[in-house]
């Protein structure tokens, strides 16, 4: 490629340290320069870089270019995961036919994928707000409150605490809550995202997370939340009961967690996330539990673990197909969670670094069920 031009905001953020609309110009050899369509002084507020110029038109991109790339022709990388149809045929007309446009994404992410010790403490401020989350759970648990009621609540306190209101995501159709708080069956409904758990949600618009019904007596409650303090995230479940843990419900949760300690043990450089992966789903069926793991039956998601920092849903994943080996500075959240039709959702969560000599979890919270009454 002679250049990256780079527009998503997580991708903008992470290069160039702001949000503001503007267009990234990476050039193979030389300074990157920024671009700036709309906010020009408060982009060269937040960013760093040496080179912050307005561009009030699309019609001046290719003149931008050539002054970093020399002549045509050039081969541009652009975010082509997430980059809509429809703006692609747009740079394509504004660059011209002889301009070749692949994806510079898999290059990107790769280089996200492995975080400095600064994005590490972001994420570690992150956590705190996770574990205030949890130590706030038995002040604000009480009779009367749906999962809705409870998720909203705990929203409310992670904003308090810092949290900056957003959860990202990339891809298309991809919705994230700050938190989601399911108890009991409909906790146990499947939902239409790509995670282990779904729940009924207040509304189809948003059919996924809690609902308006009463939280019962002695029936577990899951919360998990995506903490986002500054950009980076941190993701954790916890569990707790109005009441009291039933015993099935404790013997499941004490599977998920032996599953969770097998897969920390394997978070080592060099590891193949596929194949922890496929040592998880042996040992849940050796734990008789394979079916309900990672969502209700039939609809179960395909991965144990995924990595996250300034969006959630980021590389490498514990799944089939994830054939690259771990490296130092990964960061990935493991969630065994097992749906049961009467309880709803079983099972917890951390987020770990990937450290030489095994991972590190970079929240503080303790992993037992808060039991409230």
């Amino acid at each position: 490629m002679d250049a990256a031009l780079i527009l998503q905001n997580n991708d903008l953020y992470y290069l160039a340290g702001t949000i503001q609309t503007s267009h990234l110009l990476v050039p193979a050899s030389g300074e990157a320069r920024l671009l700036v369509r709309k906010v020009l002084e408060r982009a060269r507020d937040d960013s760093p870089l040496g080179h912050i110029e307005p561009m009030t038109s699309l019609k001046a991109l290719p003149d931008e270019v050539a002054r970093v790339c020399g002549p045509r022709p050039w081969r541009i990388g652009m975010e082509l995961d997430v980059l809509p149809a429809t703006l692609l045929d747009l740079y394509q007309r504004i660059l011209g036919e002889d301009v070749e446009i692949v994806n510079v994404s898999p290059a990107l992410l790769a280089v996200r994928a492995v975080k400095s010790e600064w994005e590490i403490d972001q994420m570690k401020e992150s956590a705190r707000i996770n574990d205030s989350i949890y130590h706030a759970v038995p002040e604000i648990l009480r009779e009367g409150l749906s999962s809705f009621d409870l998720q909203s609540l705990l929203n409310d306190h992670a904003c308090r605490q810092g949290h900056v209101g957003l959860v990202r995501m990339r891809g298309f159709n991809i919705d994230g809550l700050i938190g989601v708080v399911v108890s009991g069956p409909g906790g146990a409904a499947p939902g239409h995202s790509q995670f282990p758990i779904g729940g009924l949600g207040l509304h189809s618009v948003i059919a996924h997370g809690g609902d308006a019904t009463p939280i019962q007596r002695n029936v577990p409650v899951i919360f998990d939340y995506l903490a986002n303090r500054n950009g980076y995230h941190h993701d954790q479940t916890r569990m707790a009961a109005l009441g009291s843990f039933p015993d099935r419900a404790r013997d499941i949760f004490e599977a998920m967690t032996t599953v969770l300690r097998e897969v920390e043990a394997a978070l080592k450089p060099g590891a193949i996330p596929s194949k922890i992966y496929e040592n998880v789903l042996a040992r849940v069926g050796d734990l008789g539990l394979a079916d309900g793991f990672l969502g209700p039956p039939g609809h179960a998601v395909g991965f144990v673990g995924h990595s996250l920092g300034i969006e959630v849903n980021e590389t490498p994943v514990l799944a089939r197909k994830f054939d690259d080996p771990l490296v130092e500075g990964n960061t990935l959240a493991v969630e065994p969670k097992f749906t049961h039709p009467e309880y709803g959702v079983i099972g917890l969560e951390n987020t770990y670094v990937i450290r030489q000599n095994g991972p590190e979890s970079l929240g503080t919270t303790p992993e037992h069920i808060l039991e409230v009454n």
